[in-house]
C-alpha cells in the first residue's frame, strides 16, 4: 500500500521525472548490418539512398577485390552462433548458395519475387538475384583481330592459344562460380569431360592472375595476355577510363543448345538466420530487389544487365543517387555494351549444377593452371 501510494504521488507530482518521450524527441535509431562484396564505390551510394528513403542506417562491411565474397562468407560462418550481420549482399551466387545449404541464411519471401525471373530465386528463398553481369572475354583490338578471339570456354582450351589467355584465381569471386557451373554441366553431359577440357586448357599455359577479374583486364591492357576471362563490369570500368578494349560474350559452347550461351551471374541478397535486425533487413532486401536499383546499376560504372521481363520503365523518374559512378566515355562503351547485351541464349547461374562439385572443380583448375603455366 505504501509503494502504491508513493507511485500515485509521483504521478501527481508535476516535478516527477518524465517517463515517456514527447513530440520532438529523437527516436531510437533503426539499424541494419550488411556484409557487402559488391564494389564499394557503387554500393555505398545505393545504401545511402536506402537510408534517405527509410531512415534506417546501414552499417556496411565490405570485401576486398581479391577475395570477393569468400572472406565475408567465412566471417558469416564464424559468427553463425551469434550473428552480427543481418543481410549478405554478394556480387555473385555461389557463396550465397553455399551459405543457404549450410543454414547460415534463412528462407525469406520477397514481396518483389513475382517480378523476378525464376532463375533469380534461390533454393527455398535463401537468396534472390538481381542486376546480373555477364562473363566475357576482353582483348586489345590493336593486337588481336576479332576473327582470332575465342568465342567459348571450349575454344580457350583448343590448340593454338599457348600463353594467350589470362584467368583470375578460381578460388574467389565470379570465376569460382563460373568454373563450378561450367564443370558441373560438362560432367552431367559426359563424365570425364571436365578433366579432358582441363588437359587442353593447361596445355595452353594460361596466365593465372592474382587480384581478381580487374587484374585480368589489366594484364590484357599491359600486353601480358592476349585475352582475359572476366566480367562485363570490369570491361566497362576500363573502357570508361579510356582503355582500348574489345569484348565478346564468352559462351559455354559455340554451337547452339541448352546451356550453351554466355553465363549471367547476378548480385544476390540473403537474410542471415537469426538476424538481429530482421525487420530492417527485410526492408533493405526489398529495396535492393527493386527495379530502380537494377536501373541504377545498369547505368552505373558496373553496367549491370536488366533481366528479361523486369519492368524498369516505371523507375526511370527516380534519379540515380548522388555519388554513384556512372558510365563515362559513352562512345567507347557503347560498342561494347551492344555486344554484351546481344546474346539471345544467356545461361543463368544454376546452384543445383554448381554446388556439389564446386570445390573439386576449382582445385583441379587451379592445379592445371599452375602446372601448365609454371608462373
Amino acid at each position: 500500500m505504501v509503494v502504491a501510494a508513493l507511485a500515485s504521488a509521483a504521478c501527481d507530482d508535476p516535478t516527477a521525472p518524465e517517463q515517456t518521450s514527447v513530440p520532438g524527441d529523437a527516436l531510437p535509431a533503426r539499424v541494419v548490418v550488411a556484409y557487402v562484396s559488391a564494389d564499394e564505390a557503387v554500393a555505398r551510394p545505393i545504401l545511402a539512398a536506402f537510408t534517405a528513403e527509410t531512415g534506417i542506417e546501414v552499417q556496411a562491411r565490405f570485401d576486398g577485390e581479391q577475395s570477393k565474397s569468400v572472406a565475408l562468407a567465412g566471417m558469416l560462418r564464424q559468427e553463425r552462433e551469434s550473428p552480427r550481420a543481418d543481410v549478405f549482399w554478394s556480387s555473385e551466387c555461389l557463396a550465397a548458395a553455399e551459405l543457404g545449404r549450410e543454414g547460415i541464411t534463412a528462407p525469406w519471401r520477397s514481396r518483389r519475387a513475382d517480378a523476378l525471373p525464376e532463375p533469380l530465386h534461390g533454393e527455398a528463398g535463401r537468396w534472390y538475384g538481381f542486376a546480373p553481369r555477364m562473363r566475357v572475354l576482353v582483348f586489345d583490338p590493336s593486337r588481336s583481330g576479332i576473327e582470332s578471339v575465342p568465342r567459348s570456354m571450349m575454344a580457350i582450351a583448343a590448340k593454338g592459344l599457348v600463353g594467350r589467355v589470362a584467368i583470375a584465381d578460381p578460388r574467389f569471386g565470379t570465376t569460382r562460380g563460373h568454373v563450378a557451373v561450367f564443370a558441373g554441366a560438362l560432367e552431367r553431359e559426359s563424365p570425364g569431360a571436365y578433366a579432358e577440357w582441363l588437359d587442353g586448357f593447361a596445355a595452353n599455359k594460361p596466365l593465372l592472375v592474382n587480384g581478381g577479374n580487374a587484374a585480368v583486364v589489366d594484364a590484357v591492357v599491359r600486353g601480358e595476355a592476349a585475352f582475359g576471362l572476366t566480367d562485363s563490369d570490369d570491361f566497362y570500368a576500363f573502357a570508361s577510363d579510356g582503355a582500348s578494349l574489345g569484348v565478346v560474350a564468352i559462351r559455354q559452347r559455340e554451337e547452339p543448345g541448352e546451356g550453351a550461351g554466355p553465363l549471367l551471374i547476378p548480385n544476390t541478397v540473403s537474410l542471415i538466420a537469426n538476424a538481429p535486425h530482421a525487420e530492417e533487413a527485410s526492408a533493405l532486401m526489398d529495396f535492393l530487389l527493386s527495379a530502380k536499383v537494377t536501373r541504377w546499376l545498369h547505368e552505373s560504372r558496373s553496367g549491370n544487365l536488366v533481366p528479361q521481363g523486369l519492368d524498369v520503365a516505371s523507375a526511370r523518374e527516380v534519379s540515380p543517387p548522388a555519388g554513384l559512378p556512372l558510365l563515362v566515355s559513352a562512345g567507347v562503351v557503347a560498342a561494347g555494351q551492344q555486344v554484351i547485351e546481344s546474346a539471345p541464349d544467356c545461361v543463368y547461374f544454376d546452384e543445383f549444377i554448381a554446388l556439389d562439385g564446386a570445390e573439386a572443380a576449382v582445385a583441379a583448375l587451379r592445379a592445371a593452371c599452375l602446372g601448365g603455366a609454371n608462373r
